[in-house]
């Protein structure tokens, strides 16, 4: 499940509802993207993970091309430069929404220790792990677009990154 690809995980904003639509205009210029998607209860379609943002890591050509993409607003921008999305987030999100498991999406919540997932369905997810009340969730914070992602988790299944102080 490792990212291979030298370029980096930009994030491309897309307009209400357009998801879908650039995704498709993406697939056909072949800009490699990925748009997490689930299933939420009472709907019976899956619906964009983090509505308005695809993940697109496109090579260096391909980038003054994602200006013309239909549905599009542009590159996600941090300090002047294109915001980059660390290879291993995109990959947490990927077990997490390959799992079927579900999942919420966070605006605010408190990171706590940076964690590794050992056992279980999330096995080599890394995020931060706290405590909701008297659930345990790992919890995936992308700073970038403002959300973190969580889902229930067993403690048992999880230990502290060893990197971290």
């Amino acid at each position: 499940m490792n990212d291979a690809s030298p370029n980096p995980w930009l994030v491309l904003r897309t307009r209400s509802r357009q998801e879908n639509v650039v995704q498709e205009v993406l697939r056909q210029r072949q800009i490699h993207s990925y748009l997490p998607k689930h299933r939420e209860p009472a709907k019976p379609t899956e619906t964009a993970l983090f509505p308005g943002y695809i993940f697109v890591q496109p090579r260096p050509e391909q980038v003054s091309a994602l200006r013309t993409v239909r549905g599009s607003c542009g590159l996600l921008m941090s300090c002047g430069r294109h915001a980059q999305v660390a290879a291993n987030d995109v990959l947490a999100i990927r077990i997490m929404v390959g799992s079927g498991a579900p999942l919420d999406v966070h605006a605010d919540l408190v990171a706590g220790q940076p964690m590794e997932v050992i056992a279980g369905p999330f096995k080599h997810a890394q995020g931060q792990f706290v405590s909701v009340g008297r659930q345990r969730r790992l919890v995936i914070n992308l700073h970038l677009i403002g959300r973190g992602l969580s889902v229930e988790i067993d403690a048992a299944h999880v230990r502290p990154l060893a990197d971290a102080a």
